[in-house]
């Protein structure tokens, strides 16, 4: 008997570490509903387990659930203050909201964490150009290509900043270079712009 409790909360506890496993899986093979329930089952006895609560968070989104998502990402923050991929999830679900302002607050959270967040700089850039805010926004792209030479989406954002100001050459120059980085986006706006 006394052998029997030992053995009975090893078999508990190995089954709901195997609902964490099965969630990985299940997200990875993105069936993310499935994934949720697993994932659900495991943080019912593990309310803490952060890699568990961020690919909840990451299912939620991918099925349009974003309240819940927020949710799963505020509490990783909660459990630790510097959790980089929560905050750019946060950032991206906000911009997915219109909420740009919110945008910039995330942002800022990484980049005081890591100056060096290339996808940071770029998704305040994002912000920034939807707010209005061209030189800002043409300096958060400049800092992200700084970073990541190779970040398409920026060359091809900073350029449509650039239209804007009316700087044709420099932005097809953008535009052909996130072209060569294979940024669908980039050749519409190569025929658009670049005669």
């Amino acid at each position: 008997m006394k052998y029997l409790i030992p053995v009975l909360a090893l078999l508990l506890l190995g089954c709901n570490s195997q609902d964490s496993i099965s969630g990985d899986d299940l997200f990875d093979d993105e069936k993310y509903e499935e994934a949720i329930e697993a994932y659900s089952s495991y943080l019912s006895t593990h309310p803490d387990h952060i890699k568990s609560l961020y690919n909840r968070g990451r299912s939620y989104e991918e099925v349009g659930q974003s309240e819940k998502a927020i949710k799963d990402f505020e509490t990783i923050i909660e459990l630790d203050p510097k959790h980089i991929s929560a905050y750019l999830s946060l950032a991206k679900t906000a911009y997915n909201n219109q909420e740009f302002n919110k945008v910039l607050i995330y942002t800022g959270s990484v980049i005081d964490l890591n100056e060096n967040s290339a996808q940071a700089h770029f998704l305040a850039g994002r912000a920034e150009h939807q707010l209005g805010y061209f030189d800002q926004a043409l300096e958060s792209y400049n800092n992200a290509i700084a970073i990541n030479r190779d970040f398409g989406e920026a060359y091809l954002y900073r350029g449509a900043v650039k239209v804007g100001k009316e700087n044709m050459r420099s932005a097809c120059e953008d535009f052909k270079f996130a072209q060569s980085l294979n940024v669908p986006e980039a050749k519409k706006a190569v025929n658009d712009y670049c005669k």
